[in-house]
């Protein structure tokens, strides 16, 4: 359960990480996302939250977007809710919304958010582009990089899906002050996962954070 707002915005250093044909931008959400949208002035725009999202994130975002005309769709929170009916209803949105092929669609949120929108933009009028926005470090450092879109279906997680790269994955580590001590060592244990397999050297930096918080 997310319970406090982000911390400042402005505190972390812009780093840029070129993966292929798209680019990770970590830091400052309003610098990375103005940029983004400097060169963009005539393209719709539709947002998708959770109500998690909504609350702590959606307002960060919203602050940069007040000249721009965009629609925000929220769906129900959680991995229950990552199937084809949710789909329906953010493509019904999306119809609702007239939104053409030069669209972007805006993933603010964690797993659940980055998966299923990354899917329904991929699908829209055969595919959209789209941003991910991860604000979880499980998202942050997973679900958001490497194009991996999809939902469940029957019992069987991610077993409907496709691989489309973003746009850009902006990533802000401030929002991460939103997340409970439990999601932190969901996204941790990710991070622990991945260095183990490739990466001796920052693990042995790792064994010494004793503090997630900070």
């Amino acid at each position: 359960m997310r319970n406090h707002k982000p911390g400042p915005p402005n505190q972390y250093t812009m780093q840029n990480i070129e993966i292929l044909d798209y680019s990770i931008h970590l830091g400052d959400i309003i610098e990375s996302l103005d940029k983004y949208l400097a060169g963009k002035a005539n393209a719709q725009l539709f947002l998708l939250v959770d109500e998690n999202t909504q609350e702590h994130c959606l307002p960060v975002i919203e602050a940069r977007l007040a000249n721009r005309t965009y629609t925000v769709f929220k769906i129900k929170a959680g991995e229950i809710h990552k199937n084809i009916e949710t789909c329906i209803d953010v493509w019904h949105a999306m119809t609702t919304a007239n939104l053409d092929r030069q669209a972007i669609m805006l993933n603010i949120g964690g797993g659940t958010i980055c998966d299923l929108g990354g899917f329904c933009a991929a699908t829209f009028k055969r595919g959209i582009s789209f941003v991910q926005i991860p604000t979880t470090l499980l998202s942050q450092v997973d679900a958001s990089i490497g194009g991996k879109l999809g939902i469940d279906f029957e019992g069987f997680k991610n077993h409907i899906g496709v691989f489309k790269s973003p746009e850009t994955v902006l990533i802000d580590p401030a929002f991460l002050h939103t997340l409970s001590e439990r999601e932190l060592r969901s996204g941790y244990a990710e991070v622990i996962k991945h260095c183990l397999i490739a990466d001796g050297d920052h693990w042995k930096e790792l064994i010494e954070i004793h503090d997630l918080k900070n």
